[in-house]
C-alpha cells in the first residue's frame, strides 16, 4: 500500500471513530507501530489530525469533544503538578463544585485530606474515585455526555443551583488570545455557568496549552476568575 493511499485510510477510520490508538491503526492496516507513528506526524503536520497519548484525534472543528479516557491521558505530570497547587485553596468544612474535567479529577487525591467536605460534581468518574476514598460526594445527575463522561443539562444545572459553595474547580478547553475562556460544548459550558453563579469563588485549572486556542463558546473573562496555570498569564 502507497503510504498517501494508507495517510487516507487513516483519516476516514478517524473519521468514522473520532480517535483511534496507534495499535488499533497499525493491526488496521497491517503495517507497524513505528510507521503508524510515522505517518501520525506526518498529517499532523498537514494539520489533518491531532497527536495524542497513545494515538491520534481527527482535526474536525465540528467535533466538539475529544474523548475522556484520551484527555485524561494527556501533560499529565502538568495536571498533577496544577491539582496540587489549587488543593492548596481548599479548607475544612467547605462545599465544593467540581466539573467533569480531566484537570479537575485530579483534585480527587487530596481531598480525604479535609474534614466536612461537601462535593457537588457532575463527574460520575469523580463520584466513584471518591467512592473508593470514602469522601462523600454528590452527583448532579442529568444527561451523561459519552465522549466526555460529564453529566449536563437542565436538571444537572438545576441541582447545582440547591447549593452555595465556597469554590469551585473548574477547566474547559481554551484561552482566546484576548482572555476569553473557551469551550466547544454548550451542555457543558452551560453547566460551569451555573457552578461559577452559586460558588463565592470560581477557579480555572489550565495547562498552558491551551492558551491562543478559542472554541465556540464564550464562558468567561479570566479577569473575572482564579487562574492556575503552568504559565503566567498577562490578563
Amino acid at each position: 500500500m502507497r503510504f498517501c493511499e494508507r495517510h487516507e485510510q487513516i483519516i476516514e477510520i478517524l473519521k468514522e471513530r473520532s480517535s483511534a490508538t496507534v495499535q488499533y491503526l497499525a493491526d488496521k492496516l497491517f503495517v507497524s507501530q513505528p510507521t503508524i507513528r510515522r505517518d501520525l506526524s506526518y498529517l499532523e503536520k498537514q494539520n489533518r489530525l491531532r497527536r495524542t497519548f497513545g494515538g491520534a484525534v481527527i482535526n474536525n472543528k465540528n467535533i466538539s469533544e475529544i474523548p475522556f479516557d484520551i484527555r485524561n491521558n494527556e501533560d499529565t505530570k502538568i495536571k498533577d503538578e496544577l491539582a496540587l497547587k489549587a488543593s492548596m485553596l481548599i479548607k475544612d468544612d467547605m462545599v465544593i463544585f467540581l466539573d467533569a474535567s480531566s484537570t479537575v479529577l485530579r483534585l480527587v487525591p487530596y481531598l480525604k485530606n479535609y474534614k466536612n467536605v461537601t462535593i457537588i460534581t457532575n463527574s460520575p468518574q469523580i463520584n466513584l474515585a471518591l467512592a473508593e476514598l470514602n469522601v462523600a460526594s454528590f452527583s448532579t445527575g442529568g444527561i451523561l455526555l459519552k465522549n466526555s463522561k460529564a453529566y449536563v443539562g437542565n436538571f444537572a444545572e438545576d441541582f447545582v443551583k440547591k447549593f452555595n459553595a465556597d469554590i469551585a474547580f473548574l477547566s474547559c478547553r481554551g484561552i482566546s488570545d484576548d482572555g476569553i475562556l473557551t469551550d466547544g460544548s454548550i451542555e457543558e459550558s452551560s453547566l460551569r455557568l451555573a457552578m461559577m453563579s452559586r460558588s463565592k469563588k470560581s477557579v480555572y485549572i489550565m495547562s498552558s496549552n491551551k492558551l491562543g486556542k478559542k472554541y465556540s463558546f464564550n464562558i468567561a473573562n479570566v479577569k473575572d476568575v482564579e487562574l492556575i496555570c503552568d504559565k503566567e498569564i498577562k490578563s
